[in-house]
């Protein structure tokens, strides 16, 4: 076991809380800091370079921090940024935990081979084929059908709950879901299981699978509890009150969150 004083959670807004959530249940007395780029949400509809570009100025931040193992709690960096980011920032010093590779190894269990998983992602990371490409690596045999779902991420961060066009187009979703005889869902952007209560109403709740629980124990396996009281401290990169308020359904965020201006996206 490595002992760590802080972890980094990184993410494009609430989303990540569903895995900040998961890893202080499984290591109450890490320090924790969370950043949600609340300006630049949601990462699913931008091009690779400009979420590397928001990417390396987190984990520039983090780094002044001193915080040297973080936790990529977004499925799309995961799937687009991942690997740049772990060439260029391993040597300074950090440790980079994606999302994608833990949940793809314990999506597959207990599956029969020719079963079908469907993922709901953003459009960037259906795009990039990831979570196939991880879970083939797992079960060859697999049928495994992703799915863009642009507009779930706004459910969530404007809460649209009870919206009849948030209705619509879930249940389009499902629909595809349905049409696969889909065995599990990966809930494979962080702010989906927000919307878990809005996607059961289409198919059985237990098939839903959460991608956060599975980051949080493979760092829990390399990372040790201490003595020390957990702590959490908040930063966003725009309108913190209005991330508060977005939390409230899973997370209660009761510290004040700090905002930080980061760099501008140009291109040059």
């Amino acid at each position: 076991m490595i002992y760590s004083d802080t972890i980094g959670v990184m993410d494009s807004g609430v989303g990540g809380l569903t895995v900040l959530k998961e890893l202080i249940r499984v290591l109450p007395s890490a320090k924790y800091i969370y950043l949600g780029d609340t300006k630049n949400l949601p990462y699913g509809c931008k091009t690779k370079e400009e979420i590397l570009f928001f990417n390396r100025n987190i984990l520039n931040f983090f780094l002044t921090l001193g915080v040297k193992d973080i936790a990529i709690a977004c499925n799309t960096t995961s799937a687009l940024t991942y690997e740049d980011l772990k060439k260029e920032f391993t040597p300074k010093g950090l440790r980079i935990f994606p999302l994608i590779h833990s949940a793809a190894y314990a999506a597959v269990e207990g599956l029969n081979n020719s079963d079908c998983i469907c993922v709901l992602s953003t459009t960037a990371t259906a795009k990039s084929g990831k979570y196939a490409q991880e879970i083939k690596k797992v079960n060859p045999t697999l049928k495994v059908v992703e799915i863009p779902c642009p507009g779930f991420v706004e459910i969530v961060e404007n809460r649209l709950y009870d919206a009849k066009e948030s209705y619509e187009l879930i249940k389009e979703k499902m629909q595809i879901v349905l049409e696969n005889n889909a065995k599990r869902v990966i809930l494979g952007c962080t702010h989906y299981p927000y919307l878990v209560d809005l996607l059961s109403k289409f198919a059985p709740k237990e098939i839903f699978f959460n991608p956060a629980c599975s980051l949080a124990k493979s760092i829990a396996a390399v990372i040790k509890n201490t003595d020390a009281k957990g702590d959490i401290d908040f930063y966003v990169t725009q309108a913190p009150e209005e991330f508060k308020k977005s939390a409230k359904l899973f997370f209660d965020v009761q510290k004040d969150v700090k905002c930080i201006k980061m760099p501008e996206f140009s291109l040059k």
